[in-house]
């Protein structure tokens, strides 16, 4: 008989090096929460942050997170916001447009589910500190909301 023992794994946070601010025009219904601030991390990791979630999880960019994103494949850790189990999202990003695409997996149900919206780099991405908590950062980076709310109503913004 094999037995195993429980065992934990510690991966640290990386330093941010990049930031988005990102507004769903479609969501996952049991996640409705339109504005999110995701921050990509030196060593792979992620925090994304929202009304509703505050989670962390690796990524795989295929471009520098510093350079304009393109793709980038999600693996969330778990946790609370996904009932202490994991999800898969693949982004893809239009530069020109500020759109993105998000394809949501959860484990045990076949059927992705489909996202949209569109999303704006956040500045000086390196100075967030995602433990200052989702309204304080929401509120330290409103012009970015507010571009997203203009994109998302059709109003087109200057690059």
């Amino acid at each position: 008989m094999h037995t195993t023992t429980a065992s934990t794994v510690s991966i640290p946070l990386g330093s941010p090096i990049a930031a988005q601010a990102l507004r769903y025009t479609a969501m996952y219904a049991p996640k409705p929460f339109a504005e999110a601030l995701l921050v990509y991390r030196d060593n792979g990791t992620y925090t994304i942050l929202s009304p509703g979630e505050d989670h962390h999880g690796c990524y795989v960019s295929a471009t520098d997170p510093a350079e304009h994103l393109r793709h980038v494949g999600f693996m969330s850790w778990p946790s609370v916001d996904w009932d202490r189990n994991v999800a898969a999202h693949t982004l893809t990003f239009e530069a020109s447009s500020g759109a993105f695409t998000q394809e949501l997996r959860l484990p045990g149900d076949p059927i992705p589910r489909a996202q949209h919206g569109f999303a704006v780099p956040i500045e000086h991405a390196e100075q967030l500190d995602t433990t200052a908590g989702w309204d304080a950062l929401r509120d330290a980076h409103a012009d970015a909301f507010a571009t997203l709310e203009r994109l998302a109503a059709g109003v087109s913004t200057p690059a």
